[in-house]
């Protein structure tokens, strides 16, 4: 099923217009890939906002394709913002009021961790309306954060591939 660029689509998933979230494991199949950029260009300024560590690669290829579309997105760092250096893309980002930095941590946390990351990610879950995980690895990390989102009740969403069944097992609706 082709990804659909409507708002319309959007609000009928995310509750006044909060956040989607979006993940995918570090290891990710071709299919996903490209699946992942499409659905990152298909948003429009106009989309609801995409929020994310945008850490893995095909998060961070997701995030160039979105702020250079101008859609809204909130980085969540796994650090302080103290002495983040920020890409050209987010500081053009921020400078349009498309992008915003944030982060739940304290000035002396100046490292991204795995436990910082972990931490990083479960708050952005309470910050979001749904959460779009474009692949999780089995038995990964990616994976347990959809069963703690699909846990809060959170709409749990993914890209249709046979390598997400493990998430659709658990009730991610495909989009």
């Amino acid at each position: 099923m082709p990804i659909e660029p409507t708002t319309a689509r959007d609000a009928a998933l995310v509750p006044a217009r909060a956040p989607i979230a979006f993940f995918c494991s570090q290891s990710c199949p071709g299919d996903i890939i490209l699946k992942a950029q499409d659905w990152a260009n298909a948003r429009v300024p106009e989309s609801v906002p995409v929020i994310g560590g945008f850490q893995t690669p095909i998060e961070r290829d997701v995030l160039r394709i979105l702020l250079r579309g101008g859609v809204p997105v909130t980085v969540v760092l796994a650090r302080a913002i103290q002495g983040y250096r920020m890409s050209p893309a987010i500081k053009a980002g921020i400078a349009a009021c498309a992008a915003e930095i944030i982060s739940p941590f304290p000035a002396t946390q100046t490292r991204t961790t795995a436990v910082t990351a972990e931490a990083r990610n479960r708050h952005i879950l309470t910050l979001c309306g749904a959460i779009l995980i474009a692949h999780a690895a089995l038995n990964g990390k990616t994976e347990s954060l959809a069963r703690d989102a699909a846990a809060l009740g959170l709409p749990l969403l993914t890209l249709n591939s046979p390598a997400n069944a493990n998430l659709i097992a658990f009730g991610a609706e495909v989009i």
